[in-house]
């Protein structure tokens, strides 16, 4: 009975085994990692489009309540550039700040509309750079259903490259559609106040006014908001007062002109940082969007004469944004969407020129069957 015990014929694994295993684990890590991702912008996507959803029921709302949808920009006399308290907004107010009672906001409206502090009812200029204006405790409130979660930047406060040391909080994710014609900002007014979308600045647009339908009408979709004041990416970012671009014919062609691979913009042009930094800030570059170059490219802004700005929606979400439709629907929509020839001059009147992403972003173009 002196054999060898079944104890000591047991042998530990080899080096070889365990790397291995090891090497299987990490394979099998590396093909579920992709999916779990995956799983969660399908997740946040969903949360931004459920937003949209409420913000179309609000806009409704308000429509069946006063007769009208809000204006983009609009608000109270008085206040000049940046203003003294008292002596109001200067008509920069954004649109969100009369949806507040129709997005269970009621609480944050009720400050807004009543004088607060040293400070007049409806509050200062809504200008980012204002010190008034930051320093105005109710537009600091963030409020949730603005923020789209693949947009991890929003929300968080601070902004690289402001103007005033206390700089504000209160982010939008969500923008209003100013239509296929480069927009003017800021408005000292405005004197394109007749947009070719739904929103511009003291335009108060009513359902019987969008004639090329509301099922075929944008009117908002999404913006990455700017967090790296600095930096040179596409997303939350723009060509600012480049005057090689300002001065071309071709206005949108010579913007895209400017775009770098990797969604990057040409370093050597000098970057603009306010989209979606305020919420309660009706300047377009803040608030707006066009239909003209199409989700997901480069936008650029200027501040000369004649003013003219070309700002896309922006998102995370891979391929596209999501829009909402006069109608109240939410919908996919794909950076490489139809969007026609951006060498073409854009037009007052009659059908876009910007393919079907310019003819959703037209309320009365008369373009016929056009739908993202």
């Amino acid at each position: 009975m002196g054999g060898p015990s079944l104890l000591s014929e047991r042998r530990a694994f080899t080096l070889v085994e365990l790397l291995v295993v090891i090497a299987i684990i990490g394979i099998l890590i590396a093909l579920l990692l992709p999916a779990v991702q995956a799983a969660r912008e399908a997740a946040r996507r969903a949360q931004c489009n459920n937003n949209l959803k409420q913000l179309g029921l609000a806009l409704h709302n308000y429509h069946d309540t006063y007769k009208t949808f809000p204006s983009m920009q609009q608000g109270t006399a008085g206040g000049g550039a940046c203003g003294t308290m008292g002596r109001g907004n200067n008509n920069w107010l954004s649109g969100f700040v009369v949806l507040l009672p129709y997005m269970e906001q009621q609480p944050a409206y009720e400050k807004i509309k009543s004088p607060y502090n040293a400070y007049p009812a409806w509050g200062p200029p809504a200008r980012p750079d204002c010190c008034q204006f930051n320093d105005y405790a109710p537009f600091q409130v963030q409020i949730p259903g603005l923020l789209c979660p693949s947009d991890g930047g929003a929300g968080m406060g601070q902004v690289p490259g402001q103007n005033c040391l206390n700089n504000p909080k209160g982010d939008t994710n969500y923008v209003f559609c100013a239509g296929d014609v480069p927009a003017e900002t800021p408005c000292y007014p405005c004197t394109g106040s007749n947009p070719r979308g739904i929103f511009g600045f003291q335009n108060y647009t009513t359902i019987a006014d969008i004639r090329d339908g509301t099922s075929n009408t944008i009117a908002m979709s999404e913006c990455v908001v700017t967090k790296d004041g600095a930096g040179h990416s596409i997303h939350g970012n723009y060509v600012r007062n480049a005057i090689s671009i300002t001065a071309a014919p071709d206005y949108a062609a010579a913007c895209l002109a400017a775009e770098r691979p990797g969604n990057m913009i040409d370093p050597i042009q000098p970057v603009g940082n306010w989209r979606g930094v305020h919420w309660a800030s009706g300047w377009f570059e803040v608030a707006g969007f066009t239909t003209i170059l199409p989700p997901n490219s480069i936008g650029c802004v200027t501040f000369y004469v004649p003013r003219g700005s070309i700002l896309s929606p922006d998102s995370y979400h891979p391929g596209g944004v999501n829009g909402l439709l006069a109608d109240g629907s939410v919908h996919f929509i794909s950076e490489t969407i139809n969007s026609g020839d951006p060498t073409l001059a854009y037009v007052t009147s009659g059908e876009s020129p910007f393919g079907v992403w310019g003819a959703i972003g037209s309320r009365s173009g008369g373009e016929v069957g056009a739908s993202p």
